[in-house]
């Protein structure tokens, strides 16, 4: 009789689970390792091993992702052919190492599953921005399978940022044409590529016929401008004789990726809501899940084949194309971060940058190259409605024009916050100088109004994000501060006077803008939802919620928001140069004004606009602090499910739950070990 061979008892509890035998390699065995899913070790059988209905349903689940990483193994290959292709663009090459995703001190992260071994291998497969497009979109519809399960098959009560990224099978068939959105594009069409001006893109003409949507396309399409696009951007209010948002409907028309993304988004948003309601609208979930799977698969198509027309024309000639690719990257990265935040969100930003490098150099210096020439304005007048005439102040940008605008804003600031988790600067930082300095006020003085127009920031985050410029550029400066000063330590050469110095230029400058900040006037209430009619001294904006931009109680929002920005930016900045002391004096009085800003929001929607102050408060907060964080969380009801708010509260339970061990191990942590605890760089947007 044969001898029956008996799996060992050393091996992982992911093969027990499947009745597999382990090689027990750690920290993950190969099974698990060419399956893509988590091997989990540990001396004490998990809670699910029961032998019963838990460790039934611990199988099942298991089964399922297996089947969903093997549809994203069959979608990589699809890819592959693509990804040879694109090597022919003419864009900046990445640096590898760049690519891998940082991750957290050995100690904490002993007691995590490891990182999804797909992801780190796709990211540090790019070598081009084109590539790093085309497997971002990749991974982007198959974190869409995880996460739409993940919410579309539990209630509220039951999802955690853990769940977000359990898995369910892919869905390859085509759901039926029941009432749901978002539904089928048709198959896109080639865009004339002929340019009557040497250099720039094709006017813009196509009528709506050229894109047909059926109803719930429609129905799809208004709820991601009504109620997604300005739950991500709450402060974009532009004014009516600037254009307005028309532009975005302009480009979700002509840009399928964009579209079919942006369809995704409000299908997730909805089924979000929808899980608050128990019982109900169950088919409507469901189907809905399965259209947001084929959206993104949709998108995947789609920019695979803009990328093929960027790699077979280049980029130097087609700035509005080029734009329009990076706004379909930067669309996956806000879709990536909204429903996952699997640390995919990395290729993304690294295809977007690469792209706009390649942008500012054909398209936006007077020699090709010469950063240091760089004229925004040169790349603004080529997308204009007449190409190469200026716009003048106080008129109505071009869609292109304010397609360009927008996203470099989202680009600029999601890089900037990236950087504090990655240990790198920015970037975009070269370009920090041009779009988004502010002149003092006494050379603002002596500029003429021609002097302002050409050289005051190009870019006011104010108008995108509700945040001022000096807030983001401080922060960026920190970050190339804190990866200069872990370079010098690792090499030997690290300066604690030239460290100082730098450090306190930027202290100085923070508070004076926080003085600044503190004495303009505070107008009442600060957080009302509708203007009265004597703030609105144009007609036209009693007719819109908020009103304009620039009324006072937007302003007053906005201050309150950079203020908690800012406030956090001074802690993030005690900490690279002080280290990980949590009760020191300084870092103290920051975490505790800052905790009585974000106590003093009117509304937890808010919160979602200073997520990363949020975490980087919650992780320096006292255990007595704890649940004044759970608790802004929770007020959020279902909508803490969209965006990264989730994340936030995760990686701040996580680093409470080590205080012990880190408190043991502080000169290996700080606020970058924190963002990256949870065993992946987190974009916190």
């Amino acid at each position: 009789m044969a001898t029956m061979k008996t799996r060992s008892s050393e091996g992982c509890w992911t093969c027990r689970l499947r009745r597999k035998k382990c090689d027990e390699l750690r920290p993950l065995c190969g099974g698990c390792a060419l399956l893509e899913i988590d091997c989990l070790y540990c001396d004490e059988k998990p809670e699910w091993m029961d032998g019963g209905q838990r460790q039934k349903e611990k199988a099942d689940q298991l089964k399922t992702e297996v089947k969903r990483k093997a549809n994203q193994r069959r979608e990589r290959r699809y890819l592959y052919g693509l990804e040879m292709d694109l090597e022919a663009l003419d864009v900046s090459q990445l640096d590898d190492s760049d690519n891998q995703p940082s991750t957290a001190p050995e100690f904490v992260l002993a007691s995590l599953p490891p990182p999804n071994t797909a992801a780190a291998a796709a990211a540090t497969a790019t070598a081009t921005a084109a590539t790093a497009a085309s497997a971002a979109a990749a991974a982007a519809a198959a974190s869409a399978s995880a996460a739409a399960a993940a919410v579309f098959a539990a209630p509220l009560s039951s999802v955690s940022p853990g769940t977000l990224h359990s898995g369910s099978e892919s869905g390859s068939r085509r759901p039926d044409s029941s009432p749901s959105f978002p539904s089928a594009m048709t198959p896109s069409t080639s865009a004339n590529s002929d340019s009557s001006v040497a250099g720039l893109s094709p006017p813009r003409d196509e009528c709506w016929t050229s894109m047909p949507f059926n109803d719930t396309d429609l129905h799809g399409l208004m709820l991601y401008l009504d109620h997604v696009f300005p739950f991500l951007f709450p402060f974009y209010r532009p004014p009516l004789l600037d254009s307005g948002r028309g532009w975005l409907l302009v480009m979700l028309n002509r840009n399928k990726s964009l579209l079919h993304t942006a369809l995704s988004l409000a299908s997730y948003f909805f089924n979000v809501v929808l899980s608050h309601v128990t019982g109900l609208h169950e088919s409507c979930r469901e189907h809905n899940g399965r259209e947001l799977q084929r959206q993104q698969e949709l998108a995947l198509q789609e920019l695979r084949r803009d990328m093929n027309d960027t790699v077979s024309r280049g980029v130097k000639g087609y700035l509005a194309e080029t734009t329009q690719v990076m706004a379909s990257v930067i669309q996956l990265l806000s879709f990536e971060v909204a429903i996952a935040n699997t640390g995919n969100w990395v290729m993304h930003l690294e295809a977007a940058a690469e792209l706009y490098n390649e942008m500012v150099k054909h398209h936006g210096t007077a020699v090709d190259g010469e950063a240091s020439d760089f004229c925004f304005t040169y790349m603004l007048v080529q997308l204009g409605s007449k190409p190469f005439m200026h716009t003048p102040k106080n008129h109505p940008w071009s869609p292109d024009q304010a397609s360009l605008r927008f996203f470099t804003a989202c680009l600029l600031f999601f890089d900037t916050i990236a950087s504090t988790a990655l240990e790198q600067p920015p970037r975009l930082l070269y370009l920090h100088r041009s779009l988004l300095t502010e002149p003092d006020e006494e050379t603002r003085r002596l500029m003429s109004e021609a002097e302002k127009e050409y050289h005051l920031p190009h870019i006011d985050l104010l108008e995108f994000l509700g945040l001022r410029n000096w807030v983001v550029i401080s922060i960026a400066e920190i970050a190339a501060l804190d990866a200069s000063k872990k370079e010098a330590k690792k090499a030997g050469s690290l300066s604690m006077t030239q460290l100082v110095v730098r450090a306190t230029a930027i202290e100085q400058g923070l508070r004076n803008n926080i003085q600044t900040l503190s004495s303009e006037p505070c107008n009442e209430p600060q957080f009302a939802m509708y203007p009265t009619k004597s703030l609105s001294d144009d007609p036209i904006m009693q007719f819109a919620i908020f009103g304009n931009l620039y009324s006072p109680q937007v302003l007053d929002m906005t201050s309150a928001i950079s203020g908690i920005w800012a406030q956090a930016a001074l802690t993030y900045l005690n900490v690279v140069v002080s280290g990980w002391q949590p009760a020191s004096p300084e870092i103290r009085t920051s975490v505790t004004l800052t905790i009585q800003m974000l106590r003093s929001l009117k509304s937890p929607s808010y919160l979602r606009s200073v997520v990363w102050p949020f975490t980087v408060t919650g992780c320096m907060a006292a255990p007595e602090e704890e649940q004044t964080f759970r608790d802004m969380v929770a007020a959020m009801g279902p909508l803490q499910l969209f965006g990264s708010i989730r994340e936030a509260l995760a990686i701040m339970e996580k680093v409470w739950a080590n205080r012990v061990q880190i408190e043991e191990n502080a000169d290996q942590w700080d606020l970058a070990a924190c963002l990256r605890v949870l065993g992946r760089p987190a974009l916190l947007v």
